[in-house]
């Protein structure tokens, strides 16, 4: 599951330029020029652990860095080979088979067996690994020989033949795995079996990987790939403008359509699931919400206040379309249709009779309402999410909204890491930030149970009918029967009124033309091209003409955090031109 955060059209006043070269063709130790790759993005790295990591750009490095014993096809997300050539069904949904590629190698040159599959599912079930529990919780693998290992579900899994989790060396990763060590290794040990590893990571910079000599599929045709993080995303798209970088993830929605203007960039609005909320502290956390949240009419009165249609109309330039519900899965098939005159839409007047009839009114006069009975101003402490260039704008839509209905709101500002914790804590009421699924609905359904409360269950929400529900689905291999558990289980999450999905967020990129070809749409003609679900493009890009990418000697945007000198202006300038606003691996 993946965490993720997104640019969405703020405008920056002020842009610092500092000096790097991003040499595309730089000399290599043999005297070649290697081929190198650069991508910007907006969102920085928190950790490159597999087992903790939660942001999107984690999920991209270990989507290269790492294959799974099945891939996901470019076109339609169905299952291919990854470190197993082929697999056989023993039992449907029960017990698979699988047989592992000839010749396999880590990028350090030590063999890949079948011992490293099963130590990876039965020590991140025994240990309980954050990222990977909810997955093999009910597996168990057994080694037939070096190149088979078997591996049986203890009830049906509809999953299956996928298991969708990276697979470690075992001889890198063994040492680290014990409840002291193995939340807090850094993971830029660089060893993998995907198409790079990392060989340099500056924080809140650049992260570098290089090619893999031992990739199954062959080198690919990059010899580098570097990440390099801007804090402003307009710096992004001027490096990308000028030919500094060769593609951008988290592109401002305001840039989208300029850039699609230059003849050497193609703009991508891609599709893969993902969703922005608004979440309540639903008080099942040590830390308590304002105890108004507790109540469901008052929670259902301030969906009401929520203009999820001209927010993203404002923040998104057409981009992107109003949610009714929470998305599971990276196809919105997941999402169950609900009826308009059962839908939470955005009605002040009614939100205010709500709250009257519900005994939340002003007693004094001053605009704001108290609790039924009487007492101090009701305020709801809303957290923003610095690290987000959403963050600041939907904490000020947010404020707007509940200062129409006489609710006040104090805006509390951390980074992503910070807020992660006050998550866990429970010490706010509201906060704003996104999720981008993986493709089957297990893991995203899995963060609403009682059993990720103090990990992913962000709004701190318990509901025993649903935790019904998702054992149910665990182990239901009828697809269609699935599908309606799936829904149901949506549809509590929405009647619940404590989970506000604000828009279905599409993946704003955009790449040059002159640099390299080979760019695939995951899934195909909707998805992004980059940041995806198996993130296949880095692989089969190939040089345009065979020349060398990145843009070549230049004098390029480094805006990173550490870039300290980069001066924003503030909101006001967007604020006064668009009128208004904002939390996922955990992307």
């Amino acid at each position: 599951m993946l965490r993720r955060l997104l640019g969405a059209g703020v405008v920056v006043a002020l842009l610092v330029v500092s000096t790097f070269s991003s040499a595309s063709a730089e000399d290599g130790s043999d005297g070649s020029d290697e081929v190198t790759l650069v991508v910007g993005l907006t969102q920085p790295w928190e950790t490159l652990n597999p087992v903790i990591g939660y942001a999107v750009p984690e999920y991209e490095v270990w989507n290269i860095q790492y294959t799974g014993l099945t891939s996901r096809a470019a076109d339609d997300f169905s299952p291919t080979p990854g470190l197993a050539a082929e697999w056989a069904e023993i039992d449907p949904g029960i017990s698979y088979t699988y047989t592992l590629r000839d010749d396999l190698q880590w990028s350090d040159g030590t063999p890949i067996t079948a011992e490293d599959i099963a130590w990876n599912i039965n020590t991140s079930r025994d240990q309980e690994w954050a990222n990977y529990i909810a997955t093999v919780t009910n597996l168990t693998a057994e080694v037939v020989d070096d190149k088979t290992v078997t591996i049986t579900s203890s009830v049906p899994d509809p999953k299956l033949p996928t298991v969708e989790i990276y697979f470690l060396p075992k001889h890198i990763w063994e040492p680290q795995a014990t409840p002291e060590t193995i939340e807090t290794y850094d993971g830029l040990d660089g060893v993998g079996s995907g198409p790079f590893v990392i060989s340099d990571y500056q924080p809140e910079e650049s992260l570098t990987l290089v090619a893999n000599d031992n990739y199954y599929d062959g080198r690919p045709a990059i010899d580098k790939v570097i990440f390099r993080y801007f804090s402003n995303p307009d710096a992004m798209v001027a490096a990308l403008q000028r030919g500094e970088i060769d593609a951008a993830h988290g592109v401002p929605a305001g840039s989208m359509e300029d850039l699609a203007a230059d003849e050497n960039i193609v703009t991508v609005s891609g599709i893969q699931g993902g969703f922005d909320e608004i979440a309540f502290n639903m008080g099942a956390a040590e830390g308590q919400p304002h105890p108004a949240i507790l109540d469901i009419e008052f929670r259902r009165a301030l969906n009401h206040a929520i203009d999820k249609v001209g927010a993203t109309e404002d923040l998104w330039f057409g981009l992107a379309e109003p949610a009714t519900t929470i998305s599971v899965g990276a196809d919105l098939k997941w999402v169950p249709d609900i009826p308009a005159e059962e839908q939470l839409e955005y009605d002040p007047d009614l939100a205010k009779q709500i709250l009257d009839e519900a005994g939340y009114v002003d007693t004094d006069g001053d605009g704001f309402r108290e609790m039924p009975g009487g007492g101090d101003n009701i305020v709801l402490r809303h957290a923003v999410n610095t690290d987000s260039d959403l963050g600041g704008p939907v904490g000020e839509l947010f404020s707007g909204w509940m200062n129409a209905i006489g609710i006040d709101v104090s805006l509390d500002s951390y980074d992503q890491d910070q807020l992660f914790g006050v998550i866990v804590d429970g010490t706010y009421d509201t906060f704003y930030w996104g999720w981008v699924p993986y493709v089957d609905p297990n893991l995203m359904l899995s963060y609403f149970t009682a059993a990720e409360l103090g990990n992913y269950n962000d709004a701190n929400w318990t509901n025993a009918r649903y935790d019904e529900l998702y054992d149910e689905q665990l182990a239901e291999v009828d697809p269609d029967r699935r599908l309606e558990i799936v829904h149901e289980m949506v549809r509590i999450i929405y009647d619940d009124a404590g989970y506000v999905a604000l828009w279905y967020s599409p993946d704003l990129q955009a790449y040059r033309t002159d640099r390299f070809e080979g760019y695939v749409q995951q899934p195909a003609d909707i998805g992004p091209v980059i940041f995806s679900q198996s993130s296949p493009s880095y692989a089969l890009l190939t040089p345009v003409g065979g020349a060398g990418g990145g843009g070549g000697s230049n004098t390029g945007l480094l805006v990173g955090a550490g870039a300290a000198a980069l001066a924003v202006v503030g909101l006001g300038g967007w604020f006064a031109m668009k009128g208004r606003r904002p939390a996922d691996e955990r992307e």
